[in-house]
């Protein structure tokens, strides 16, 4: 892995013991897979983590 991958949500650095989710070649922690495994639609943090999990498939360089 490398040492440079960081999470597209939070930007925080991803290491092996913080490794979540790799979807099309993008990363999300560990701390942010939980953060929205336990969102209700109604949080306030679901609209910002809707937006980031939108950089995966909508752009290219996110």
């Amino acid at each position: 892995m490398k040492d440079t991958l960081k999470c597209i949500l939070c930007q925080t650095d991803i290491s092996e013991n913080n490794f979540g989710l790799v979807i099309l070649g993008r990363c999300i922690c560990a701390n942010c897979e939980q953060e929205i495994t336990n969102l209700c639609w109604d949080d306030p943090d679901y609209d910002a983590y809707k937006r980031g999990l939108k950089k995966i498939w909508c752009f290219k360089e996110a």
